[in-house]
């Protein structure tokens, strides 16, 4: 999460959504007082991370303030794979990771042997592993803090309304990006890539990794991801 006090905006970041490179190419801009790795929050009483939900910005200070908010969203089908690669990178990365305090690591490293517990049962392959993905790890925020495939309508929409005043998309990123620079009245920067996959199997297009998964993947993505495709245009296939 991105907040600048000077310019009055907010960019929230939810989990694939090129959070990286928004942060990256923002960096100048951000004076917010929250860590972007796993922390204990005294205003949630939870741990968080920089992926913080609309709902907690809520009940923070900062979203008390009037900021104008933003955010950026990306198709169901990338997100999801991109997630079953989240995992694994997590599982090789994070253990080594220094913590604040060791019940958040303890608690982080148990969230990721979890999660990558069922990448393994799946024969790390990204079929199976949607199919033995239980719904309850998707659509509740607050259960595993290391899961990195809730609905992307989490970070912009409340009661079924959005809420959230900028909806880009990573599909269409750059042109996306200068207008949220306009929108918040910040000169637009060189976007700088972070954080790309180096597993990417997909090709061109706006759905990069549709072709690699079966049918009753995409259908399963259909159902659990059926708000965002609703609420973001996105068309299922």
């Amino acid at each position: 999460m991105i907040i600048s006090h000077k310019h009055q905006f907010i960019l929230l970041a939810p989990w694939k959504c090129a959070s990286s490179t928004a942060h990256a190419t923002l960096e100048s801009y951000n004076e917010s007082p929250y860590d972007r790795f796993f922390h204990f929050n005294t205003h949630l009483n939870r741990v968080i991370h920089q992926h913080l939900t609309l709902a907690h910005l809520g009940a923070l200070p900062e979203g008390k303030l009037g900021y104008k908010t933003a955010t950026f969203v990306r198709n169901p089908y990338d997100r999801a794979y991109s997630g079953f690669l989240q995992i694994q990178r997590d599982f090789r990365n994070q253990p080594q990771c220094v913590f604040e305090q060791e019940w958040i690591g303890s608690l982080v490293r148990t969230q990721i042997a979890v999660n990558m517990e069922r990448v393994i049962r799946a024969g790390f392959d990204f079929n199976a592993w949607i199919e033995l993905l239980p719904d309850y790890e998707v659509f509740d925020a607050a259960r595993n803090t290391s899961m990195p495939l809730h609905p992307a309508h989490y970070w912009t929409h409340l009661g079924q309304e959005q809420k959230v005043d900028f909806v880009g998309k990573v599909e269409t990123f750059e042109s996306d990006f200068r207008t949220l620079c306009d929108f918040v009245g910040i000169e637009c920067c060189e976007i700088k890539d972070a954080n790309r996959s180096t597993e990417r199997k997909g090709g061109g297009g706006p759905v990069k990794y549709a072709p690699y998964m079966s049918r009753r993947s995409l259908d399963r993505i259909g159902d659990l991801f059926a708000a965002d495709f609703e609420y973001f245009g996105y068309e299922a296939l």
